[in-house]
């Protein structure tokens, strides 16, 4: 779930300089997620047992309200558009250099202490992963893809 955290933090600073009423309300939930982030709440990889089932699902929907936003959406099928021609593109190359900081500005302590550590190639890898997640979860049923996709990370 933090790895969706980190994938939205670094795709929304493509919309910072929006000043949209739509606007306002994105930014409270990414406060919203920012302070649970700031809270530990989902850093520790054994951390979900510690939600009960209301923290979850309101945790889960605001994630998937996060991912459905208008401007995230399009930055996602830019980018998605100019991989698909085989173009380079400074969009994706700022997206991966963003999440690889955040990355590892973030977590990269706690992949010291525990037994996971993760190298560039397989960051890159998750980064479009995520970015395949959050397209997926925009769609009609895609609030049930992201609760399988967390389900199944959890055990991971």
């Amino acid at each position: 779930m933090e790895l969706l955290f980190i994938s939205i933090e670094a795709i929304n600073l493509y919309n910072l300089d929006d000043n949209s009423k739509n606007q306002i309300n994105f930014i409270n939930r990414l406060n919203h997620i920012f302070l649970i982030r700031c809270g530990n709440l989902t850093k520790h990889p054994k951390v979900y047992t510690l939600h009960n089932f209301n923290e979850s699902i309101q945790l889960i929907n605001c994630i998937h309200n996060l991912m459905c936003d208008y401007k995230i959406q399009k930055n996602i099928n830019e980018m998605f558009n100019t991989i698909y021609k085989n173009q380079k593109s400074s969009k994706i190359k700022q997206y991966l250099n963003r999440f690889k900081y955040i990355y590892y500005k973030i977590q990269n302590y706690y992949n010291i202490i525990s037994e996971t550590y993760y190298d560039d190639k397989y960051i890159t890898e998750i980064a479009l992963l995520n970015l395949y997640i959050m397209y997926i979860s925009s769609n009609k049923d895609g609030i049930y893809f992201l609760i399988k996709y967390l389900k199944l990370s959890s055990h991971i």
